[in-house]
């Protein structure tokens, strides 16, 4: 899948305004909604050739066109919303965009401390625009962010930028609009008004509340709908059992008991299968009492187990592994575990853990490796295609799905582990709903949980 650049996604947003000659350039502002264009009022009043901010909402129409997109194309818009004491206006089109127009995305950071950036204005001299790159400092007292250049050669954020939206490099969306630049070329240096801010005031309320979070149910390891990503891993699986018994190997919450659930449905009812959890406290002895009990006989030994069986197929699922010994599930309960695979055609295992099975039960002094008749099979991050699926969250298609940028943005975050990215998009559509939501503080939390 072709991934846009920063250039196309600021393209189909920026806007250019003009003075009610239709020929000076006066500004700039962004697509933020169907028909909304957020600009600076102060460009506004200059548009329309005011002297001074009024108190409510300028009556004269603003003409402006999409420089990018539809250069030449003048249309005409109105003030729809007011702002002046946060030089902010939203103005409403009086027509359809041009064809490709898309709205801007709007993301709110922590610190953006050095993040770079880059912005598209139109200084004097200058009508076709120009493009600015610098990086952010920090907050000033107005709540506004202070950006600087730090190149050598090249243009920096100037007058004529006032209104341009601020293309964030790191986070992949507009994290502000130029308001002031100063006018002394040696000092490097412009304000922007934040994200947060013009989300906060300008943006419509949702007519509805969004669906509820497709994310919230982090672990769904048990519902089909939900097993994506891990399809070619569970048919692997599916093949190895064929020959013998596997070792499922991963970090933790990568997947493998969702793998482990789906095997157990995918075998049954043509195949009995068991499921041992060894995050529970129960006992291996009592566990493999009960399955005996399950089988029709009694006893606790896997020999009573094999009696048991009388030769029918069975598969026995172990997860959490790497606790088995504190259950009692130790290397005598292995070795008979690998008996009972030897002598049994139709009987399989599969274990989950951390480490490899090696490295849980201690190395026999003598004889064999009683782990030498598993299969490891290592469980990795997803793919990128994986990753993907699991973002578009076909078990909830009512909710809204993540645009191209921000998809970039939450895979790159996580690292394409599927629990690090469930809860990294968690905490992003949150977000879609209350601009002010920290989503990134949010992830970092779970991170710190999970650690």
């Amino acid at each position: 899948m072709r991934q846009a650049d920063p250039v196309d996604r600021i393209r189909g947003a920026q806007v250019r305004i003009c003075a009610v000659d239709k020929k000076t350039i006066i500004g700039s502002g962004f697509l933020v909604g169907r028909r909304e264009v957020v600009t600076c009022a102060h460009v506004v009043t200059r548009a329309l050739g005011l002297s001074d901010d009024p108190p409510e909402p300028p009556p004269g129409p603003i003409f402006l066109d999409f420089p990018l997109l539809a250069p030449g194309r003048s249309l005409t818009a109105r003030v729809a919303r007011w702002h002046p004491q946060d030089d902010i206006a939203v103005l409403e089109l009086e027509s359809a965009p041009p064809e490709g127009a898309e709205p801007a995305l709007l993301v709110k950071g922590g610190d953006l401390w050095g993040h770079p950036i880059r912005a598209f204005g139109f200084p004097d001299k200058h009508p076709e625009g120009v493009w600015a790159s610098g990086i952010i400092r920090g907050p000033i007292a107005r709540g506004w962010l202070q950006i600087e250049d730090t190149k050598e050669t090249g243009y920096r954020a100037q007058p004529g930028f006032s209104g341009a939206p601020v293309w964030d490099d790191a986070l992949g969306g507009v994290v502000g609009m130029v308001a002031a630049a100063e006018s002394d070329p040696s000092v490097k240096a412009a304000f922007i008004i934040p994200a947060s801010l013009i989300a906060r005031l300008v943006l419509k309320p949702v007519e509805r509340p969004l669906p509820p979070n497709p994310f919230t149910d982090i672990l769904a390891i048990r519902d089909p709908a939900r097993f994506i990503g891990r399809e070619r891993l569970l048919e692997r699986v599916l093949r190895q059992l064929e020959a013998g018994s596997v070792a499922l190997i991963g970090e933790r919450k990568i997947g493998k008991s969702s793998v482990l659930w789906q095997l157990k449905q995918r075998l049954e009812p043509e195949t009995p299968t068991l499921l041992w959890d060894f995050f529970e406290p129960i006992p291996a002895r009592q566990l493999l009492r009960e399955a005996i009990a399950r089988l029709g006989g009694s006893g606790d030994t896997w020999e009573d187990f094999r009696a048991a069986l009388r030769g029918r197929r069975m598969v026995l699922l172990l997860d959490e592994l790497d606790l088995a010994p504190e259950r009692g599930f130790d290397l005598d309960m292995l070795r008979g575990c690998r008996a009972l695979c030897q002598r049994e055609p139709g009987f399989r295992l599969v274990t989950a853990s951390r480490v490899p099975p090696w490295n849980i039960f201690p190395r026999p002094e003598r004889g064999s490796t009683p782990w030498d008749f598993l299969q490891p099979l290592e469980v990795g991050p997803f793919t990128e295609e994986e990753a993907q699926r699991l973002l578009d969250h076909p078990w909830a298609p009512e909710a809204p799905r993540f645009d191209p940028a921000t998809c970039r943005e939450l895979i790159a975050l996580s690292g394409r582990h599927p629990y690090r990215l469930q809860r990294a998009a968690h905490h992003r559509y949150e977000a879609l709903a209350d601009p002010d939501y920290d989503w990134r503080a949010g992830y970092e939390r779970d991170l710190e949980a999970l650690e």
